[in-house]
């Protein structure tokens, strides 16, 4: 029997092993669906939501407004945009590649906005003991480093979740930093979380 870590470098191995501790019956929603690639090598989750559905079989709607019942839902699974000084939703800044592809917020207070009212929402749909898992990183923003996967974690529990359990993902490749020169002031960052928050 294999050991289910808590450091991985493959995004596949995190969910699956969550799914093998937490979730017997599988992923049931996942409310920024994309195009789907996260679910790329994994079975799909049946609720799919996304703000602007890249693909059929994917409602519209956002994180923070879902169509679903009150206390209706297993589990869900958020993977918000993380980059800030990001303008008109899916544009980019500068000639960052990851800014191009994903959407962010122009300044951190609007992350934390978004995360925040995702958290009530997800906690208002959840059932008693449901999952939220809860991909984010951490960032530095106007020279400041802000531990987000932290205040994920303190948002959450003001909602009336608590953290279950913690996963790492290392990345195999750089991810995006600010286009400026000049003497390093930050650790680069190499790695995100997965949080399984637990409704209770």
């Amino acid at each position: 029997m294999s050991v289910i870590r808590s450091l991985y470098d493959s995004q596949d191995a995190i969910l699956s092993g969550i799914q093998e501790l937490y979730l017997p019956d599988g992923y049931q929603c996942d409310i920024t669906f994309g195009n789907g690639a996260f679910w790329k090598n994994l079975s799909q989750p049946e609720l799919r939501f996304d703000i602007s559905p890249q693909v059929s079989g994917v409602i519209a709607a956002t994180s923070t407004n879902l169509p679903l019942r009150n206390e209706s839902i297993q589990n869900i699974v958020f993977d918000p945009p993380f980059l800030t000084y990001i303008r008109n939703d899916r544009t980019g800044n500068g000639k960052m590649i990851m800014a191009q592809r994903f959407s962010g917020y122009w300044t951190y207070q609007e992350l934390q906005d978004h995360y925040s009212q995702t958290l009530l929402e997800c906690y208002r749909v959840l059932q008693k003991k449901g999952l939220l898992i809860f991909k984010c990183q951490d960032i530095v923003h106007n020279h400041r480093f802000h531990p987000t996967h932290v205040n994920v974690i303190m948002w959450a529990q003001d909602v009336g979740f608590r953290l279950k359990d913690m996963f790492v993902l290392a990345a195999k490749h750089r991810l995006p930093a600010p286009n400026r020169a000049g003497k390093q002031k930050h650790a680069r960052i190499f790695h995100s979380y997965f949080l399984v928050l637990e409704k209770f």
